[in-house]
């Protein structure tokens, strides 16, 4: 993979990162593939552009009432190890991403691992696949195993 490549890749996830943060519909949309595939969190039957999308939507919307009610959400959503694989038209990328929510009545503080898969089609970059799943720390999974006293 050469530096220039890697760099577009980069520029690529900073600028999803940068629409998801702020739930911007537009850039999301010119981001992600209109065929794009998706598996969720809980390893779920894939879904397409229109529910992530939807999903956004919803996200805004609630955004929006929090605020309306004097009770605005406070959030981030953090990248880390960032990994990339690129060869040509097509790119991997890999990382895990932290969010948090907090408002008068919430407060979330979950951890995720991505990959998406990115292609060049006619001159711009989309990601066209995608898995994101909950990272758990040891504690959690041996709850999950039946193992915890």
């Amino acid at each position: 993979m050469t530096q220039s490549l890697k760099q577009e890749i980069l520029a690529q996830e900073d600028r999803l990162t940068l629409a998801t943060r702020t739930l911007d519909i537009d850039a999301l949309d010119r981001l992600y593939a209109d065929d794009i595939t998706l598996t969720g969190v809980l390893g779920e039957p894939t879904c397409d552009k229109s529910t992530l999308m939807e999903e956004a939507k919803r996200g805004v919307a609630e955004r929006e009432r929090a605020a309306s009610s004097g009770s605005p959400i406070v959030g981030s959503y953090d990248k880390e190890d960032l990994k990339i694989v690129a060869s040509g038209e097509t790119a991997v990328t890999t990382y895990r991403f932290v969010v948090t929510m907090k408002s008068d009545t919430i407060a979330i503080h979950r951890r995720y691992r991505t990959t998406n898969v990115w292609m060049k089609r006619q001159e711009r970059w989309q990601v066209v696949a995608a898995h994101t799943a909950f990272v758990i720390d040891p504690k959690q999974a041996a709850i999950l195993a039946g193992e915890a006293g």
